[in-house]
Parts: structure tokens; sequence; C-alpha cells
């Protein structure tokens, strides 16, 4: 008899000091992790990761709760819980094929009460919000641009507003569409513009504001002097845009600038949480500066394509340092009745 009690003790003993041990030198954290397939390139898919803000939800219950840090492919942001404990999600991206793969790993710190250390078992809070965390996650990331801005070149400059007679219109995306409204504002709007004794003073320039119904639409125009008509029957006078811009000059054709601007640019501005990948309503008010003969075959050689500054852009920046203006490259003057003045620019030092 006295033989089992002492081995009842001893494994007694054992047992508190196993788990003295797991209390003291065991996970401090209850964790739960999954892997996403993403048809996104790695690079925008872990600037958008590692650009969350303060403050974002992860999931409902689990917010950002400081600045994201990044090592090498990794992105952790500290993270608070609904009832106040606090933890981290952590993402691991990698290229997969021509898309990414995402390891996302939910953490919650665990008190030092013994019961809240046995939630390590459990998962604790994050089990039951993994799955739901992971499925925003994955919506938010294949709703992005299927772009990378690596290798886009872009300055930050000061436009000044000047007096800008256009006409307003909407065409599909597709080069011809677009360049068949630039070639009839090339000949229609100059003759008008005499007609009610102004001038042209500047380059033809293509004002994007807005995307309705899948179209783009327009305010084409130029930058005027004279006196502003009381009433117009054909277009309108207003100002053209100003502010801090984000700057491209382009020297391709009409069919790639898609490709080689417009979609590395916006992959950037969703990277950066700057627009909102899953509505072109909220894109930046974009517009366009001819240096040639946009009615050529092709369209314009020679342009420089202006994103108007929305924010704080520090997190863009960040993520894709801006590079030094370029020139406006040489060109014959265009056919037109355009002066060859160059843009109204000046360049401004982009946000540290």
């Amino acid at each position: 008899m006295g033989s089992i009690v002492r081995t009842l003790l001893i494994i007694v003993a054992v047992v508190l000091v196993v788990a003295g041990a797991g209390y003291f030198f065991g996970p401090k954290v209850a964790a739960r992790t999954t892997t996403l397939e993403i048809e996104r390139p790695a690079p925008t898919v872990l600037a958008r990761l590692s650009s969350t803000p303060v403050g974002a939800t992860v999931v409902e219950g689990v917010t950002i709760a400081e600045p994201a840090t990044v090592d090498g492919d990794t992105v952790t942001a500290p993270v608070t819980f609904a009832d106040g404990a606090t933890g981290r999600v952590v993402y691991t991206v990698s290229p997969a094929g021509e898309g990414s793969r995402v390891l996302v790993k939910l953490e919650q710190d665990l008190g030092a009460n013994p019961l809240d250390r046995l939630q390590v078992l459990t998962g604790g809070d994050v089990g039951p919000l993994m799955a739901t965390a992971a499925s925003a996650v994955e919506t938010d990331l294949n709703a992005l641009p299927n772009a990378s801005f690596e290798g886009l070149q872009y300055s930050v400059a000061q436009v000044e507003a000047r007096p800008f007679f256009y006409v307003e219109n909407c065409s599909g995306s597709d080069a011809e569409s677009i360049t068949s409204i630039i070639s009839q504002a090339v000949v229609a709007i100059p003759p008008v513009m005499r007609s009610s004794n102004l001038t042209v003073n500047g380059e033809l320039i293509a004002v994007e504001p807005r995307v309705v119904s899948g179209q783009y639409c327009y305010q084409v125009g130029y930058p005027y002097q004279g006196r502003q008509p009381r009433a117009l029957l054909i277009g309108k006078t207003g100002q053209t845009p100003a502010g801090t811009v984000l700057r491209v000059v382009y020297t391709g054709t009409e069919e790639n600038v898609l490709r080689d601007v417009y979609n590395p640019m916006d992959a950037l501005l969703a990277a950066a949480h700057l627009d909102n990948p899953a509505t072109p309503e909220d894109d930046w008010t974009t517009f366009e500066v001819y240096h040639d003969d946009p009615t050529q075959a092709g369209g314009s050689r020679n342009r420089e394509i202006f994103y108007v500054v929305q924010g704080d852009i520090t997190a863009l920046t960040r993520i894709a340092p801006p590079s030094e203006a370029a020139a406006v490259p040489a060109a014959a003057p265009a056919a037109t009745e355009t002066p060859a003045a160059p843009a109204a620019t000046t360049p401004a030092p982009a946000t540290p």
C-alpha cells in the first residue's frame, strides 16, 4: 500500500513539474495559420499588406494597433482584440507563378492565468476568427489590379490651374475610340474658340475625371487666353486640374498606355491604400498633356500623364520612391493650332 502511495505522489510531482515547465517555458500565444492563393503579383500584394493603416479591421473584433513592419517577404502588424487582448497578424508572401501565395498567421497573447495558457491547445479567440479573417484578406487582395508597379517611373510636381476651354464626351477604353475622340477635338475645338474670341494658350489636354458605366469620360480642350464667354452653345470653360501631382512622361502608343502607365499606377495607388481597388469610380483624377500630334496613327508618342494627389502619399513614396523629374522628349511641332509650349509644372519634394 505504501508503495502505491509513493508511486502516486511521484506521478503527481512529475505532472506538476511538467505543468510548471510548460507554464514558464511553453508557448505564450494562441495562433492559427492558413495559406491563400492570390491571383495578383507578389510585390503588389506585399506592398498592400505592409501599408495597411492603423485602425483598419482584420476581421470584426481584431484591429491593427500599430504600423506594420516588413522583414524581407514577411509583414507583421500588432493587433488588438475586442476584449483588450493583444496579438499580431503576420503575412508571409511568396511568388506563385504569375500570382502569389500568402501564409496568414493570427496570434493572440495569453495572460498569466494557467487557464488562459490552456488556450494554446484550442487557438483561443483566434480559432473561430481565422476563417473569416482569411476570407476578408483574400477578397481584398484579389480586388487589386492584376499589375505590378515595379519599373514605373514617376516624379512629384506642382501644377497651376489655367483657364480651360473643353468639350465633354465618353468612349470605351480601346485605343481606337480614344484616338477618335482626340482627333475630333483637334479639328472641332479651335474654330469654336475663335468664334468666342478665345486664343489657344497651350497644348491639347484630356482630363479624365470619372468612369461611368465602364466608359472613360473626358474633358478635352485647350488652355486659353481671352475674356470668359458669358454663354456658350458648344463647349464649356473652367480650370485645368491643379495642385500636387504624380507625373509620368510617356513616349509609347495609345494601345500600350494602359499596360505601361495606368495599370501600374493604379496598382501602386491600391497597394498604398490610396484608392479602393474594388470601385473604379474612386480613381484619382488624371489628365494628359500632348506634346506632339495626337491624331497621328497610334496616337501621341510624346505626352505627360498626371495623377492629382489626394491625401497623404507617404505610404506610396515609401513603397515606390519617386525619381528625378524626367524631361519631355523633343518632338516636331504638332500639325495643329496648338503652340508647342511645355506644361506648366515644377518639381515638388516627395513626402518623406
